[in-house]
């Protein structure tokens, strides 16, 4: 039986050198840059930010490091190993596919060209069925956290779709620091382990290190903290922002569990290795296009309703965020006066008592609360999806490979 408890005592343990290196907090620094210039952007779009810079940069790193609690347990429990994945391949690879676009920047996409190519041509040499392992149980980890997020870092926005029209919609973007731990393979004059060590079940490790000692030696495993950090960025136009993630988390876990199942049994049935190596990539591919097909041609949620107004968003710490007004909330009326668009709302807030009635529809149901401003202010943090006259926004196309793009424009000059 696989030792869980001892296991996860010695990731937690190497863990905690995670954040004492310098690297971790750089990437930390970064994300923080990535949420100012979402924040700044949300300010000059609707005049206030939705999220504190300092709430974003705590959620990220609390779970990222869930996620890296789960990842290296589940790299261990495969038995994934730092002597034979390739980074010194997978890295540079990642960066020169990115300059056609930059979502490319996935070890889905370099990892499964390092190993096609181990495959086909016997180079690099790296272990493919671990590299492919390594990327399954990396984007098992991110579906996990997708779902974990729910409505943590849905920022709202105006855009214009390629008809022209001026719809509401989610910018779902987050990132997350993972400090993770992996096992190296150290070859050893004796046969036992290093103390402080656990002693796995013999079918361990599921995959294999397809490497023979030095002779005279054996292989024994120490464990490594290993900084990383996973990324998702997706839209929701056609959907509530975390029914989309609950439907992209679901993707690619399905994707991740195929790719993973396929990198173990390739271990054993080598024949299968090809199989899994163009799996990485085109699945992830496929999975990208058909999800995004889905939210730009689907018909868009967040637009005006015949009746009443519709709640794109509202902002923390207001009493429409308290009352849990949500995404897609259609407000009838507020202090008995109806409300049709957005001058009849802020109308109403002006008129209205400090405490009142609201009622809005949701999903259907007629809902009544009363609601109360905050003392000394008069707002209520509510976002309403566009009605056409917004003068900022952001402009929705057709995705467009950036590399090319930039040939083609030389080209005709």
């Amino acid at each position: 039986m696989f030792p869980w408890e001892q296991v996860l005592q010695l990731v937690l343990r190497q863990m905690v050198a995670v954040f004492f290196e310098p690297v971790f907090w750089i990437i930390v620094a970064f994300l923080g840059v990535q949420y100012w210039q979402t924040k700044r952007s949300q300010t000059r779009m609707f005049g206030t930010a939705i999220y504190s810079l300092r709430q974003q940069l705590l959620l990220a790193a609390f779970y990222g490091s869930i996620g890296g609690v789960v990842a290296s347990m589940m790299l261990t429990f495969v038995g994934v190993t730092l002597n034979q994945l390739g980074f010194n391949y997978i890295w540079p690879l990642a960066l020169l596919i990115m300059m056609i676009n930059t979502r490319f920047l996935c070890f889905a996409y370099a990892g499964g060209l390092v190993a096609l190519s181990s495959v086909l041509f016997d180079w690099p040499v790296v272990n493919v069925p671990q590299v492919l392992a390594l990327v399954a149980i990396l984007h098992v980890t991110e579906s996990l956290l997708i779902a974990l997020s729910s409505r943590y870092s849905a920022m709202p926005l105006f855009i214009k779709r390629e008809d022209g029209r001026l719809v509401g919609a989610f910018s779902l973007q987050n990132f997350w620091p993972l400090p993770l731990v992996l096992l190296v393979a150290v070859a050893s004059p004796g046969g036992e382990n290093l103390a402080g060590s656990v002693k796995m079940a013999d079918w361990w490790p599921l995959i294999p290190l397809g490497m023979e000692p030095p002779e005279g030696q054996h292989w024994i495993y120490a464990m490594m903290p290993v900084v990383a950090a996973l990324g998702y960025t997706d839209m929701a136009v056609t959907s509530l922002p975390y029914k989309r993630r609950l439907r992209s988390a679901l993707h690619l876990g399905i994707y991740s569990i195929i790719l993973l199942t396929l990198a173990v049994l390739s271990a054993k049935y080598q024949w299968l290795q090809i199989i899994a190596a163009l799996v990485c990539p085109l699945g992830h591919e496929l999975l990208i296009q058909l999800d995004n097909k889905e939210e730009t041609e689907g018909v868009p949620l967040f637009v005006p309703p015949e009746k009443g107004v519709m709640v794109l968003d509202t902002v923390t710490d207001t009493p429409a965020r308290k009352l849990g007004l949500q995404p897609g909330d259609i407000i009838y009326s507020l202090a008995g006066m109806p409300v049709n668009c957005g001058s009849d709302l802020a109308g109403a807030i002006a008129y209205a008592p400090p405490a009142f009635d609201i009622v809005y529809n949701r999903q259907g149901r007629k809902k009544v609360k009363t609601i109360k401003f905050f003392k000394d202010e008069r707002r209520l943090g509510i976002i309403l999806v566009p009605e056409g006259h917004e003068q900022y926004y952001a402009v929705m196309a057709t995705e467009k490979i950036a590399f090319l793009e930039w040939f083609q424009k030389r080209r005709n000059k």
